[in-house]
C-alpha cells in the first residue's frame, strides 16, 4: 500500500485527519487491489492537470486583483460544488460567480496573493489537488489584512480534454 504524506499547516486537526482519510481512500480506489500504481500515462495526465492548475491559480489571483469575477470563476464546471469556508454550500458556476461578484462588490479587495498546491493525486478519471493560500486584502476603509487557509480541488478532464473544477472545498 501506498503511504500519503501530507503537509500540512492547517490550524483544524479535525479537517486534517478528515482530508487525510478522503485522500488515503480516493488511493485505495484508484487502482485494483488497492495499491496505487504510477504508468507513463497516468505521469503525463498528471503533468497536463499541474500545468492548468499552476494557470487557473495564478489566474485567479490576477482576475480576483482585476475585479473579474467572470474570469475568477471560469474553471469551474458548469455544475461544479463549492463549499465556502464558512459552510455555504454553492451548485453550479453560475451561483458560484454570483458569489464571487457580491464579494468583490462589498470589499475588501485583493492586493496580492497566492494558491499553490501542495500535493496532487490522480484517482481514476479526477484529480485531487490540495493545498495553501496565502492573501492580502484592503478594506473599504483602507486597512490591510492578510488571511491564510487550505483548499481541496477536484479536477475533471472535459469532453474537450481541457481540466475543469468540480468540487472545491476551502478551509
Amino acid at each position: 500500500m501506498m503511504a500519503v504524506a501530507i503537509r500540512s499547516r492547517m490550524r483544524f486537526p479535525g479537517l486534517q485527519l478528515c482530508a487525510a482519510t478522503f485522500l488515503t481512500g480516493s488511493l485505495l480506489m484508484s487502482s485494483p487491489g488497492g495499491h496505487a500504481e504510477t504508468s507513463s500515462t497516468d505521469a503525463a495526465t498528471l503533468a497536463s492537470a499541474k500545468r492548468t492548475m499552476l494557470s487557473v491559480n495564478t489566474d485567479w489571483v490576477v482576475a480576483m486583483r482585476a475585479g473579474d469575477a467572470h474570469r475568477a470563476t471560469q474553471a469551474y464546471a458548469k455544475d461544479a460544488i463549492f463549499v465556502t469556508r464558512d459552510g455555504r454550500i454553492l451548485a453550479g458556476r453560475e451561483e458560484i460567480e454570483r458569489l464571487v461578484a457580491d464579494k468583490m462588490a462589498q470589499g475588501p479587495a485583493l492586493l496580492e496573493g497566492s494558491l499553490d498546491d501542495d500535493g496532487l493525486q490522480l484517482a481514476g478519471a479526477l484529480v485531487y489537488e490540495w493545498g495553501h493560500s496565502s492573501l492580502t486584502w484592503k478594506t473599504r476603509e483602507g486597512k490591510v489584512q492578510s488571511t491564510a487557509g487550505h483548499f481541496l480541488t477536484v479536477w475533471r478532464r472535459a469532453s474537450d480534454a481541457h481540466w475543469e473544477i468540480i468540487r472545491n472545498l476551502t478551509l
